[in-house]
């Protein structure tokens, strides 16, 4: 019984994975992405993209994708690159910066009641060790954006 239940578990879940780029796959790859920021590589390596505008290679791409501002340039998969990357490291910092503002409020309240007791003390140090090591993570992740746009515009 248990054999059978981890096996419809993982085909429904290499169905829920394999479906989108199923159906995706279908309508082709687009050669356009949305830039949710400003991204700036300089007048060499690219130019400038506004934010809230569609990267394309050309002005039929820009309106494959269904916008009438556009970012053309030569370099604009480094555009969508960056632009993914800074989505994701922002919400990898509001998830963290969340989740150690809970750390801090458990901890002090766990070293509020613990009465002198040297256990739960010491696990409340541990708690706000933790949430200091989680801060670092979540401003790590707000410089990765920098390193991969340096990396991408070389």
């Amino acid at each position: 019984m248990r054999k059978i239940i981890v096996s419809l578990v993982l085909i429904a879940l290499f169905a829920g994975l394999a479906a989108p780029a199923i159906v995706f796959g279908e309508e082709g790859v687009r050669e356009c992405c949305k830039v949710r920021r400003k991204i700036s590589f300089g007048a060499d390596y690219g130019g400038e993209c506004a934010a809230k505008t569609i990267a394309a290679p050309d002005a039929t791409a820009a309106a494959v994708c269904g916008s009438d501002t556009a970012c053309i340039s030569e370099s604009w998969g480094m555009f969508c690159i960056v632009s993914a990357v800074y989505y994701v490291t922002d919400w990898i910092f509001y998830l963290m910066m969340i989740l150690v503002v809970i750390l801090f409020i458990v901890a002090g309240a766990i070293y509020l009641t613990s009465g002198g007791n040297a256990d739960s003390m010491k696990r409340a140090k541990g708690i706000m060790i933790y949430a200091i090591v989680g801060l670092v993570v979540a401003l790590v992740a707000k410089l990765v954006p920098s390193v991969v746009k340096l990396i991408v515009a070389m």
